[in-house]
């Protein structure tokens, strides 16, 4: 078996983490992946005998889409959160509910990339037209492929309330078609995205001890007060930051 990371082309690295390439029969095991896929989007193309099956994964590439046969490739490209959807223009939901064989986006554009790949010659120029593909989808669908990548890196680095306003400023867009074409691509609204950054920034600071006292956490974060930071806490843990610290995260017992 053998297995390389590709690098990225420049012209899409503000949406494809990384690029791996299978071959020489691999089968795979939880153990035994080269990359870790839990929940990241992906393009998958297997080829065997010249012929390319390509399917989009919205969430994670289960271990049988891992296994390969003898004289058989297997390229991924591994997609940054919620950039399949808009460079494909699929809505979150279809997304998360299967994996969708390309031929069945896209007839007229799968017929045209299965030549392409028929004709190629080596791994290396099928990794190139895989490439070039995604950069045209990119090309194509540019103005909301920007909308969503921006708004969800703005929101990482700044999840306090007033983080969507801003976010409005100099975008040319109704606050209702934002909210529309976000909760599309992404599949839930620009402010339960915000809450969930928000929430997440003040959990890992909790854990690490970033701070003596939970009101430094709240505020640090852009809760308004003790009470908010406790709520929106126990809204996502089930738990209070308090006991939390005690006893952990523990399950329910119903």
């Amino acid at each position: 078996m053998k297995y390389r990371y590709q690098k990225v082309d420049p012209k899409i690295t503000d949406y494809v983490r990384t690029v791996l390439v299978l071959e020489d029969g691999f089968n795979s095991k939880n153990s035994d992946l080269p990359l870790v896929t839990n929940g990241m989007p992906a393009l998958l193309c297997r080829i065997k005998n010249r012929k390319a099956q390509i399917t989009l994964f919205g969430q994670s590439v289960s271990n049988v889409d891992w296994k390969i046969e003898n004289n058989t490739a297997l390229i991924a490209f591994f997609f940054k959160p919620f950039a399949l959807g808009t460079i494909f223009k699929l809505s979150a939901q279809v997304l998360k509910d299967r994996p969708i064989a390309i031929n069945l986006w896209n007839a007229q554009k799968a017929m045209a990339l299965d030549l392409q790949l028929f004709h190629s010659k080596s791994t290396d120029e099928e990794v190139e037209i895989l490439n070039h593909f995604i950069c045209a989808q990119i090309h194509a669908n540019q103005r909301e492929c920007e909308l969503i990548r921006h708004a969800t890196d703005k929101l990482m680095e700044n999840s306090n309330a007033d983080a969507l306003s801003q976010l409005l400023q100099g975008q040319r867009l109704t606050e209702r078609t934002f909210q529309r074409i976000f909760k599309k691509y992404v599949g839930i609204s620009p402010n339960q995205y915000r809450r969930i950054c928000q929430f997440q920034f003040a959990f890992s600071q909790l854990k690490g001890g970033y701070f003596a006292k939970q009101t430094d956490v709240a505020y640090a974060n852009g809760y308004f007060d003790q009470s908010h930071y406790i709520r929106s806490f126990k809204e996502f843990t089930d738990t209070t930051p308090h006991e939390y610290l005690q006893n952990g995260l523990t399950q329910k017992v119903e």
